[in-house]
């Protein structure tokens, strides 16, 4: 049966060292070498995402550089046409802001999926119980309407927001 003591009574998850990961990878050459690379890729693909517009700035992920090659990532065929109309724009954004870029290659990576899409298509859900007043006009416009589709519509709205008001 081995006993395991501690040195000096506290872990180093006590004492508090490498609670990040930019700690960890900071505290020897090749690992530090990883973490340079890795803001490398993430500045490149900061600034081709501003450079070009949305959604295809955005769905584009850099996956190497290497001697002068920057490859990047699309999720699509359509995604990487639109992108290999603009490697010229990109070469010249990137070589203008320091970067060493002398070829971009473009790989399709079809699991590969948007940030913006990703981002945008799931907004946090706030909803509030329509007000007195509020309800009143909805309830107005329903009687009144001759739009069945609208009238519909706003019954099932208030039936919504009686429910939130009970829970």
């Amino acid at each position: 049966m081995a006993l395991f003591y501690k040195k000096n009574g506290a872990s180093r998850r006590d004492r508090g060292e490498g609670k990040t990961a930019a700690n960890w990878l900071g505290h020897d050459t090749r690992r530090g070498r990883l973490l340079e690379t890795a803001e490398q890729f993430n500045l490149i693909q900061g600034l081709i995402a501003q450079a070009l517009q949305l959604p295809v700035g955005h769905a584009c992920r850099v996956v190497g550089l290497d001697n002068g090659t920057l490859i990047i990532a699309v999720p699509s065929a359509a995604h990487a046409a639109k992108i290999r109309q603009l490697t010229t724009t990109i070469h010249q954004l990137l070589v203008a802001k320091g970067q060493r870029v002398d070829q971009i290659r473009i790989k399709i990576q079809a699991g590969l999926k948007s940030a913006a899409i990703t981002a945008a298509s799931t907004p946090p859900v706030v909803s509030q119980a329509l007000g007195e007043q509020a309800r009143d006009a909805l309830l107005e416009l329903q009687q009144t309407t001759d739009n069945q589709q609208l009238a519909d519509t706003l019954a099932r709205i208030l039936e919504k927001n009686q429910a939130k008001r009970q829970s």
